[in-house]
């Protein structure tokens, strides 16, 4: 993908820094686009609509009681204090849906343009922010280098890129666009949950096609329409 960053006017300075960071060239004219603009950093890409992420605490609230009965809720349980690590945060849908229950939720994510969308989205929005936090960083080095056992959180969240489905009608532009820059890596999530297993107080979570099967042999399974979540409760059962 041939992306280039592109910048609203007043906003040059910011441009040549962001391109600078990730080795991207300046063009506004550029069909594919990482944008600045006054409201914030926004993806341009393809034929979709401009992509900003959100996070502000009214967006969400709003998704907040309708998520009740998602399997994403049922398997996380989210609770106020709950420390959450989400390994896998893509654009953070999920994660700021479990902030939205009061959990402290880290989001982990390694591709460098989705990093820079998810940093901005929670240093530039001016209204109350979820209990959200973000780094930029590889999953299994972060999880490697997590050996103090009282940082361990509750919960750990995989979200990995899924294999292509047979109906592409089916998968939103948020991950079409995902899907045009990182493909499914069985292996590397198959390790992901092993070591996630071993970091962890109480439950791994994984979110998978429902008709895939596990990577590995959950302990319990909450079903939906396209996806399930897999649950994995002891540390050390993942073998």
């Amino acid at each position: 993908m041939n992306l280039s960053i592109a910048y609203e006017d007043g906003f040059k300075a910011p441009a040549q820094q962001l391109a600078l960071a990730l080795d991207l060239a300046i063009d506004n004219c550029a069909t594919d686009q990482l944008r600045i603009t006054a409201q914030g950093l926004q993806l341009c890409f393809g034929a979709f609509k401009p992509l900003k992420l959100d996070f502000t605490q009214a967006y969400w609230q709003k998704r907040r009681d309708a998520g009740k009965t998602q399997g994403l809720i049922k398997a996380c349980k989210p609770k106020p204090g709950m420390k959450i690590i989400d390994v896998t945060a893509g654009w953070g849908r999920d994660a700021a849906i479990l902030a939205s229950f009061g959990a402290n939720v880290l989001m982990l994510e390694q591709h460098p343009v989705v990093a820079a969308l998810l940093k901005d989205a929670l240093q530039t929005q001016n209204s109350k922010l979820l209990p959200l936090s973000f780094e930029h960083r590889n999953a299994q080095e972060f999880l490697t280098q997590l050996t103090d056992t009282t940082l361990f959180p509750e919960v750990i969240y995989i979200d990995p890129m899924h294999p292509q489905r047979q109906k592409q009608a089916l998968v939103k532009k948020e991950l079409q666009i995902l899907q045009a820059w990182v493909k499914p890596d069985a292996i590397q999530t198959h390790d992901l949950i092993v070591q996630a297993c071993t970091k962890v107080t109480q439950r791994v979570v994984v979110k998978w096609p429902q008709k895939q099967a596990p990577l590995l042999p959950p302990d319990l399974s909450f079903p939906g329409k396209t996806v399930r979540f897999d649950v994995y409760y002891r540390p050390g059962a993942c073998t």
